[in-house]
């Protein structure tokens, strides 16, 4: 869920009170939830309607400006680079061309990418997750897989991984 939080809201405090979010409503709700059915899709459904309710209250109230904890105690930052979430393995990720695409992706393409290609859940849980129809969800992973190939070919063509035209 934690991924699917950082994939969705690109910021890892945003992605902590959002899975924290989750899992209470989720515990809370518990009751809903029907055995036999397809649970990480029903969390990631939970996990979109938390984040959809989060957007809608910072459109009415505005941005929080948060203190930097570490900062405020005076602590010093430890120079060991953590693989904590997704986002962070791309900020440290090597190849700025490939970060560089994936970041550029619309969030409406971004997230279905990343729940097909990266959790491995079906078109039809992520239609279910999403809200929308299961040609939707295909028509964006396609579209964002589109982008990506057309921004990253002469670059994987610099690595060696192609010698074939587009």
């Amino acid at each position: 869920m934690y991924r699917a939080a950082v994939a969705m809201c690109g910021d890892r405090d945003d992605a902590d009170d959002l899975t924290q979010a989750t899992f209470l409503k989720a515990f809370e709700r518990f009751e809903s939830f029907e055995k036999g059915t397809n649970c990480k899709a029903w969390l990631l459904s939970i996990l979109r309607n938390k984040w959809i309710d989060l957007m809608r209250h910072r459109n009415t109230v505005g941005q929080i400006l948060q203190i930097d904890e570490n900062i405020v105690a005076g602590q010093e930052q430890n120079d060991e680079i953590k693989y904590s979430n997704c986002e962070d393995l791309l900020a440290n990720f090597s190849d700025e061309q490939i970060i560089k695409a994936l970041r550029s992706l619309p969030a409406e393409q971004r997230f279905p990418l990343f729940l097909v290609d990266v959790e491995q859940l079906s078109h039809e849980d992520v239609a279910e997750i999403m809200d929308m129809p299961i040609g939707t969800v295909k028509s964006r992973t396609s579209r964002a897989r589109a982008i990506l190939r057309t921004k990253l070919f002469s670059h994987a063509k610099e690595m060696g991984f192609t010698g074939g035209e587009r």
